[in-house]
């Protein structure tokens, strides 16, 4: 079929970046889709469709040479070191130096720094002890967080061999993407380079202590750490934020039964108030007899009279299961201080103390959580639980 005149360009023609309107004249488009006239060196509209090839190339670099180069926009972009730094300043202001707050503080000086936590000083800067054999990476603190990528993260994780397991790499992970979205959110960076970096799946503690391996660890271990043991395992608290900080102030005393209430203020999620009920008489005589020790602060404490602090709690605990572990008692491999509130949940499921098997819902309720953490974190089943199956088959 012949071209049909004033058809315009031909499909599959050169584009030459300008082309022909019929009774309109010669074009151009700019980068947003508006026409644009070609215009003779006077000024005037090239309108004529056989105008010479030159004139209509002349104008259109005339057009191209007379667009104002694009301005960059210049986002503003802290630093990384910058980010942390103003997080955990949010963070500490909003939930204290909890063990979360810790972990984290001592994740972000290693990313900063390149440095372990051990060589930080009391005002968050490497302590000047260190020499270069201490450093695991080259520390991204100086870095514009807009010029960090994903692969710089693989790599500060593979500098570290120790961090095999998912759970570690997990902690590590969450403390720079909890910063890096406070910078973005905040305003300090224009964006959040990493979003979407895959982060391992939380996997939840397959752990159980048996009533033989209480009893073991009790014995081992001081008087005020079997104490510890004792409550924790029978009420299910929380080691720091709960027990560690349980006062007289907490505790209401209704005679055969207590209610430990935390406020919303003093709790993990800060949202709501965490009640812990108490109906064992033994674990109610402790209590009382604490309170009467210990009226004001912490009623918990150490075997020197100090309240606990949850790092030594978790540290005492781990030596006592070792030395135990070392004469020939097998534990779970993941069997550290928060096995105890595991335990518990484990043996409120099964009726251990009240003969009467209770739901995951009543569990989330005791735990202070909600059903779904709890279907997560207290379903599974470890080898030495397998008793608890039988019993209810």
């Amino acid at each position: 079929m012949p071209k049909r005149k004033g058809a315009g360009r031909q499909k599959g023609s050169r584009n030459r970046g300008y082309f022909f309107r019929p009774n309109r004249g010669w074009f151009s488009k700019d980068k947003g889709g508006k026409f644009v006239p070609l215009l003779d060196e006077s000024g005037e509209r090239i309108r004529q469709r056989d105008t010479p090839e030159t004139v209509l190339r002349d104008s259109f670099a005339r057009l191209i040479l007379a667009k104002p180069a694009p301005v960059e926009p210049v986002e503003p972009c802290a630093t990384v070191l910058e980010v942390c730094r103003a997080y955990l300043a949010k963070a500490r202001e909003e939930n204290g130096e909890n063990k979360t707050f810790k972990d984290r503080l001592e994740s972000l000086f290693d990313f900063c720094f390149g440095l372990p936590a051990r060589f930080r000083n009391k005002h968050g800067e490497p302590s000047g002890k260190q020499t270069r054999a201490d450093y695991t990476h080259p520390g991204f603190g100086d870095w514009p967080v807009c010029q960090l990528k994903k692969i710089d993260i693989d790599r500060w994780l593979q500098a570290h061999e120790g961090w095999k397991s998912s759970s570690t790499k997990r902690t590590h992970l969450k403390a720079i993407i909890k910063a890096i979205n406070y910078g973005a959110g905040a305003g300090l960076v224009p964006r959040n380079p990493i979003k979407g970096y895959s982060v391992p799946k939380m996997m939840a503690r397959v752990v159980y202590i048996t009533p033989e391996q209480e009893a073991a660890l009790r014995e081992a271990a001081s008087p005020a750490l079997a104490l510890a043991i004792r409550v924790l395992i029978r009420t299910g608290m929380r080691p720091g934020i709960e027990f560690a900080a349980l006062a007289a102030r907490h505790v209401k005393d209704h005679g055969d039964r207590m209610e430990l209430v935390f406020p919303a203020a003093e709790t993990k999620t800060k949202r709501r108030a965490r009640v812990i009920f108490v109906t064992d008489s033994e674990i109610i005589a402790i209590i009382r007899r604490q309170i009467r020790l210990h009226p004001s602060g912490p009623i918990f404490t150490t075997s020197r009279g100090t309240p606990w602090i949850v790092d030594n709690l978790s540290k005492r605990f781990r030596d006592v299961r070792n030395k135990l572990a070392r004469a020939g008692m097998a534990f779970d491999k993941d069997c550290v201080l928060y096995a105890t509130r595991h335990t518990f949940a484990k043996r409120i499921l099964e009726g251990y103390w009240s003969g009467k098997p209770t739901n995951i819902e009543t569990l989330a309720r005791l735990m202070g959580n909600s059903p779904a953490i709890c279907r997560a974190h207290y379903l599974q089943w470890d080898a030495t639980s397998t008793e608890f199956l039988w019993q209810s088959a």
